[in-house]
């Protein structure tokens, strides 16, 4: 972590350590793999929720930008406005010219451009579907920087938040398509009310330094006219991600000259919305091999070097995608009686 975003941690490390329940937060910060399970479970075992909050920030201290970041991000998502104001003058600039992560290939670039934003990060065991991933690209890049539509549609399971935050994981892809960022909202059923709070939480985020407006929308109306302006006047030429959509209803508060890629069951949620719009279908399950490649990664093994009876596992059971660890639990229990 560099000085300036150590030095604002600490100078606000009391006010921190008083406010924040750790629990959500944490959640974020896991999510975009920065904080491990057993440091959840650390700070977790720390008898109060002072404690727990500065077993955290000793921690984060100790991490580097990008986990500097995260933490920002997730208060701002958890509603500690104040807090995260607080942290503003801290954050870290990353340059798009810096190097390529060892381990996942990753530029640093490209690390921070989806933590702000909030996109997931890979499953622990997870295999490339570059067919898909190149499809979704292709009809991003048709957006051409106006205003549209690109939906994944598919069955629960078949993998299509993990393939949404693998299209953008792409150093150049970003920067000629997508230079404003990438905002990712995981949308889900909601009703009204939980609609609105999703929008708040945008708008605040897409609004940090509150130059448009120092209260939050006050109606799912506001709160899409909001965005409208900020979409075009502080984040233009940005794809904002909405994932898990059930409702039509709902894609109506982000019909509003925006750049969007979203996840549902159903791809017929985009027919209420005005736009190009074009669909990646994604099948419900995968293939023998890409089967074979999980099994083989979860009990950590060469796939050459799997028994025979992994075939008729993977033949047995519905493999979908990687990040459903139920799923794998169910292979590795069937492993273990063969």
């Amino acid at each position: 972590m560099d000085a300036k975003a150590r030095n604002c941690l600490l100078q606000h490390r009391e006010a921190l350590e008083r406010d924040i329940k750790t629990s959500y937060i944490m959640d974020h910060m896991i999510s975009n793999g920065v904080l491990t399970v057993s440091e959840e479970e650390k700070v977790k075992n720390e008898p109060t929720q002072r404690q727990r909050a500065a077993m955290l920030i000793k921690m984060i201290l100790k991490k580097d930008n990008h986990s500097y970041i995260s933490f920002y991000n997730a208060l701002l998502h958890e509603g500690y406005k104040d807090l995260a104001a607080l942290l503003h003058g801290g954050i870290p600039v990353v340059s798009s010219s810096d190097g390529k992560d060892s381990v996942s290939g990753i530029t640093s670039y490209v690390r921070t451009v989806l933590c702000e934003g909030g996109v997931p990060q890979r499953p622990v065991v997870f295999v490339t579907r570059k067919k898909l991933v190149n499809a979704i690209q292709q009809k991003l890049s048709k957006l051409n920087g106006e205003p549209g539509w690109v939906t994944i549609y598919g069955m629960a399971g078949c993998g299509k938040s993990v393939l949404a935050a693998e299209a953008v994981r792409d150093h150049s892809f970003l920067e000629d398509c997508f230079p404003g960022g990438v905002h990712w909202v995981s949308v889900g059923k909601q009703d009204k009310s939980g609609l609105l709070m999703k929008l708040q939480n945008l708008c605040a985020r897409l609004d940090q330094d509150e130059s448009f407006s120092q209260r939050l929308p006050l109606n799912i109306e506001e709160a899409k006219d909001r965005l409208r302006i900020l979409m075009l006047r502080k984040h233009p030429r940005s794809l904002l991600i909405l994932d898990d959509i059930w409702d039509p209803w709902v894609l109506k508060a982000f019909d509003n000259q925006c750049q969007i890629l979203l996840t549902t069951r159903d791809k017929s949620v985009t027919d209420s919305v005005m736009g190009p719009k074009y669909v990646v279908p994604v099948e419900s399950g995968l293939g023998k091999e890409k089967g074979l490649e999980i099994l083989s990664l979860f009990v950590n093994m060469k796939k050459a070097d799997l028994p025979e009876q992994a075939h008729s596992i993977i033949q047995e059971c519905k493999v979908v995608e990687c990040c459903h660890w139920g799923i794998l639990t169910d292979l590795l229990h069937k492993w273990n009686q063969s």
